[in-house]
This record gives structure tokens, C-alpha cells and sequence, in this order.
């Protein structure tokens, strides 16, 4: 393990996790500290290399790395990201300018007739482009602009590139970054406004867009724009330039500080009050910035755009199977993201045990459509690789997949999480048994196990100790056991209030010449649920009732009813008492878990 396993896909991931989060919080939630050797350089924004490193080899590996893993020292991480072709540069009052959200002010030129500048304006910028027309080179960044315009339209403009390191272009491109605002100049005046939403650098949709120059170049430093204002009367540039020390003409890219811009301020047009940015640099991928609340991920869950083969029934369960999959990844507390080679390894398998009959094991399709749902995010495929790329290229680049930050962050509640493993299974994989599927894909904890086993051993234990059965007195073995630690006042409690009656049959037993019942947690302590101890989430049950409760077989409606989980019959109602308070929440998700297993859907 070491800076040699982290990939440049891994090192992106981590970047677009820091634009979600924004660099403090990034390495707050990291415990890293913030960089005073070496910085990366992306895209015009700067970020703390080691804490990057860290994340990325996370999800290139499969494990952080932690501040104090880092044994050769900051020299060799830097050296590690130019490896990868990254930009390392040494902390500068720039950075602790990209950590504020005051806008730079960056004047643009937009060009005369020769350079087709007032066409590519009206094309690009007024008009706006189709997304749907630059799909096939978009690449990642076709999910960015989805999400940053709703209607379809993207407003974009470029720059082309510089060969000198420091000149005002140069240092311009370096140092805009997302939330500035962009003064359009053209004939002695500035014609608009508008405010950087996502940079990116992209000679395919540059040439889709605008084509090239006469010197065969094109404006490969692309900008998406939002909050456009084409000012009714043009405003007069020359004096707002001079105050800012800039000569008139305008004659290239200029970028001018937070604070210039506020000296020039009223000079320009009051800006029009506008809903808040929503920029790239607020979600890890761009379909996950419109991703809300419970409601809207299960939503996009059971809207999943699934390919139908020809003459099949059911739609294909690449998606569904693959969604599992990253569901289990999240219950066990693994990185969201994972390399090509571990998803080919791991979701392969499952596609070819529980995909449709006769269709194809094809992981990539899932690992890069599944963008479409605003839930999932690849990192690490180029620009140019198409609208689907090769398996040679998930090869090549170790490409990197997974939900979104934001779906993993929802996922982590054990009740979203169960309402999304039964959203899929309901909607996608009717007639897959979902005891072997949920045991397969690493979720056994959502159904019961079949028998009834000692339970404090393991399935495995049990079947290993009836192959070594045999005559005579029964042999013993040495185990270790790992248990749950319970307050046991409580379950006394719920006893005591009950006066031992099983809440469901009434009954009150009697072993040892004592009273006897059983305290049933209605949400099972341990992962995937992690219910809470309290008397809130405990029932007084017989030992029956409890059985049957814990194996799923019995739930209660939400009328207070107890009803077979297969078929719905009644068996009466559940007994409360007022000093018992039973919280409805984990009522409702004990009849989510009934659902997902029940024979008949109507219960």
C-alpha cells in the first residue's frame, strides 16, 4: 500500500469530492490539515495535495491514507500527482482566495467579424447550445452540464490556449474559478454579464462548438455560464477599465481580484437578483447537485432508464443488480467509489447469476450508463473516448465509479437504505428469490435465515456442526463470539410493564416456576439495521411470537394489526399500554423488511 497505487482516476474523484464539499470541510471530514508545501492545480482552482492523495488512494485501492501515512513527506506526493500529469504548484495568496465565495471579476473579450466573435456569441452564449448535440464528446461533463441546465441548453464560451507561462491570458486561465463573473467587451464597451458555473478544458467540444480558428486552433479552455445579462444599453469600458489598470482597448483575457471588483462595482448595472448558484463545484458530479431528499433518491431509483432487449419481458437488471451492489458496499462501510478491476470482479459474478436468462455479463454497461440516474459518478475517462467507451479504456485508465456523495450520504440511514434495497427489488427483479440475491450481494442481514438456528452461531457454524453429528455423546468444539452488548433494565422493563404478556397472544408463560417472555427489538440491533436500544424499539413477546416476528413471518399494520407476512391474515392486534411508547418508525421498517421477502405483494 502506497502513493504507487493511487491513479489519476482515484485523484479526480477526490478533487470533485472537494469541489462538493469545498476545501475545509473536505479536510475536516478527511483529518487532514491544509497544505503549506505543495498544492494541486486544477482547472484553474487549488487543492490540498495530501489530503487529495489521501481520498484518492481510497478509492483507487481501496484504503485512505491517512496525514500520518505519509512517510516520504510532501515532496513525494507532489512528485506522485505530476507522475499522474497533474500540475503541483506551491501555496500562494491565490489559494486562500479560492476559499472564499466573493466573485473575481474576468473581462473577456468577445471578438470582431474576423474571429466570428458576435456569431459565436449569439450561437454559444445567447442562444445556447443543445446538450443533447455534444453528447458524444462531453464525456464526464455531459452529466455537469444535465445538471446545470434543466432545459437542455447549455451557454458556453472558450478560450483558446497560450504558449507564454505569464502573461495576462495565462495567469487569467489560471486564476478564474467557478462563481466569478465574466464581463463580455465588444466595441469600447462591455455588451454582458455572466457568472462561471463549471471549467473545464475540452478540445473535442471546443471544435463541436465553435470549430477552429484560422491557425487551426480552438477554444479548448471552455467555460459554462449561467446568470447571463445582456445589458440593455451597452456600458462604457473605458472607465471602468483604467480603474482597473487595465489598457484600453481590452485586448485579451484579464483577470482582476475580488477587491478591484468591488471598487468598480457601481459602475456596471446592478445585477439582477437571481436563484442561488448551482455550480459544480457544489456536488461531486452534476446529476447529483439536483439529488435532494429520501423521496427524490428512491424516486430515481424506481426510474431507472433500464435497456429492454428485443422480445424480452422484463428489462434488463444490470443497473438494478450493479445498484445493490454499491447499496452493500455502503452498509459495510466501504468507499462509495471502487476501481474498474474491482467492479468487473465483483459485479460480474452477480450479473451472470441473477441477470436475465441469456443476457450478456457486461459490467461497463452499468459501470458508465448508470451516470443517466443522477445517483452514480466515473471518473478518469477521457474526453475523446466516445459515448461508450471501450473496456480497453476502463482498462487503461482504472477508471473509477460509485454513487454520488450525495446518494451515499442519503444511504447511510439503515431506513433509506432499506426503502432503496426494496425500491429495486420490487421494480426490477420480480421473481428473483431476494434471499439469495441479498445474501449474494452482501445484504443477508435484510432476510431471515431459513431454520431456526441458535442465535448467538453463525449459518456456517450450524451446518458444519450437523456434518459432524454422529452417535454418542454430542463433542464440543472451541468458538468465539462476538455479541452485542444490551442493556438488560430494559429488557426487564418492557417485561415488568407487560406483566410478562406476549403483546400479540397474551399468553404468560411460566419456566422455573417463574413468569417468562421475551424482549423482541422490533429494529434488529446489529448492521444493516443498527436500531436503537431503547424501550421505544422493544416488544414483550412469547417465544413464538418472537420467532416469528424476528424471522419475518408476522409484522404489525400500521392500524396496530398482526398479520402473516404471506397472505395478510390476521392474528389480532397489538396489545400498548400508555407507559409504553413504541415509536412508529421502527414499526414501519420492520414491515419494509416483511415486504421485501412476502410471497404476496399485497401485504
Amino acid at each position: 500500500m502506497g502513493l504507487g497505487d493511487v491513479t489519476r482516476a482515484g485523484v479526480l474523484a477526490a478533487v470533485e469530492e472537494c469541489r462538493l464539499l469545498g476545501r475545509p470541510e473536505f479536510r475536516r471530514e478527511h483529518g487532514f490539515g491544509q497544505a503549506t508545501a505543495y498544492e494541486l492545480v486544477l482547472d484553474g482552482a487549488r487543492y490540498d495535495s495530501k489530503a487529495v492523495v489521501g481520498v484518492a488512494h481510497q478509492y483507487s485501492a481501496g484504503s485512505p491514507l491517512n496525514a500520518e501515512d505519509f512517510s516520504g513527506g510532501a515532496h513525494t506526493v507532489a512528485r506522485r500527482l505530476r507522475a499522474l500529469g497533474f500540475t503541483v504548484e506551491h501555496p500562494s495568496s491565490a489559494s486562500e482566495a479560492a476559499e472564499t465565495s466573493v466573485p473575481q471579476l474576468l473581462l473577456q473579450p468577445r471578438g470582431g467579424p474576423r474571429a466570428r466573435g458576435p456569431q459565436n456569441f449569439a450561437h454559444s452564449v445567447t442562444r445556447g447550445v443543445p446538450i443533447a448535440d455534444l453528447r458524444g464528446v462531453l464525456g464526464e461533463h455531459g452529466d455537469v452540464l444535465d445538471a446545470l441546465y434543466p432545459d437542455g441548453i447549455a451557454r458556453l464560451w472558450g478560450s483558446t490556449p497560450t504558449d507564454q507561462a505569464n502573461n495576462g491570458k495565462a495567469k487569467a486561465l489560471r486564476g478564474r474559478r467557478v462563481g466569478d463573473d465574466v464581463l463580455f467587451y465588444a466595441g469600447k464597451h462591455f455588451i454582458a454579464r455572466a457568472r462561471i458555473l463549471h471549467l473545464f478544458d475540452s478540445s473535442p467540444v471546443a471544435k463541436a462548438v465553435w470549430g477552429t480558428n484560422e491557425d487551426g486552433a480552438t477554444w479548448e479552455h471552455v467555460m459554462a455560464l449561467g446568470d447571463l445579462e445582456e445589458f440593455p444599453a451597452p456600458v462604457q469600458a473605458e472607465p471602468i477599465l483604467r480603474s482597473l489598470n487595465v489598457p484600453v482597448p481590452l485586448r485579451g483575457l484579464t483577470l482582476r481580484s475580488a477587491q478591484d471588483y468591488h471598487g468598480v462595482a457601481r459602475l456596471l448595472p446592478e445585477r439582477i437578483p437571481s436563484p442561488p448558484l448551482r455550480s459544480s463545484a457544489d456536488t461531486a458530479s452534476a446529476a447529483a447537485s439536483a439529488l435532494t431528499d429520501d423521496a427524490d433518491l428512491l424516486t430515481r431509483l424506481g426510474s431507472l432508464r433500464t435497456h429492454r432487449h428485443s422480445g424480452a419481458q422484463h428489462p434488463s437488471r444490470h443497473q438494478p443488480l450493479t445498484l445493490l451492489w454499491a447499496i452493500s458496499r455502503i452498509a459495510a462501510g466501504k468507499p462509495r467509489l471502487a476501481p474498474w478491476s474491482t467492479f468487473r470482479a465483483e459485479v460480474s459474478p452477480l450479473l451472470a447469476e441473477f441477470g436475465l436468462t441469456g443476457s450478456n455479463v457486461t459490467p461497463e454497461y452499468p459501470f458508465w450508463h448508470l451516470r443517466g440516474s443522477g445517483l452514480w459518478e466515473v471518473h478518469g475517462i477521457p474526453d475523446d473516448a466516445g459515448a461508450m467507451p471501450q473496456t480497453g479504456v476502463f482498462n487503461a485508465v482504472e477508471a473509477v465509479a460509485g454513487l454520488t456523495h450525495a446518494a451515499a450520504k442519503l444511504l447511510r440511514d439503515p431506513a433509506t437504505r432499506l426503502e432503496a434495497v426494496l425500491r429495486l427489488c420490487r421494480t426490477y427483479l420480480v421473481g428473483v428469490d431476494p434471499r439469495a440475491l441479498l445474501d449474494r450481494v452482501g445484504l443477508a442481514g435484510y432476510v431471515p435465515a431459513d431454520g431456526l438456528l441458535d442465535p448467538f452461531e453463525s449459518r456456517a457454524e450450524q451446518e458444519a456442526a450437523d456434518e459432524e453429528a454422529a452417535s454418542g455423546p454430542a463433542a464440543r468444539r472451541e468458538s468465539f463470539v462476538s455479541r452485542l452488548v444490551r442493556y438488560r433494565a430494559l429488557a426487564q422493563e418492557v417485561k415488568d410493564l407487560h406483566g410478562n404478556a406476549c403483546q400479540v397472544c397474551g399468553t404468560c408463560l411460566r419456566y422455573n416456576r417463574k413468569p417468562y417472555s421475551q424482549a423482541a427489538h422490533i429494529r434488529a440491533l446489529g448492521s444493516p439495521h443498527d436500531g436503537p436500544d431503547e424501550l421505544s424499539n422493544l416488544l414483550c413477546l412469547c417465544p413464538n411470537h418472537h420467532v416469528l416476528f424476528d424471522g419475518l413471518e408476522i409484522y404489525v399494520d400500521a392500524d396496530d394489526g398482526v398479520r402473516w407476512t404471506d397472505g395478510g391474515e390476521s392474528l389480532g392486534s397489538l396489545r400498548r399500554l400508555p407507559r409504553h411508547p413504541i415509536n412508529e418508525a421502527h414499526l414501519r421498517y420492520h414491515r419494509s423488511l416483511c415486504s421485501l421477502t412476502a410471497r404476496d405483494s399485497s401485504s
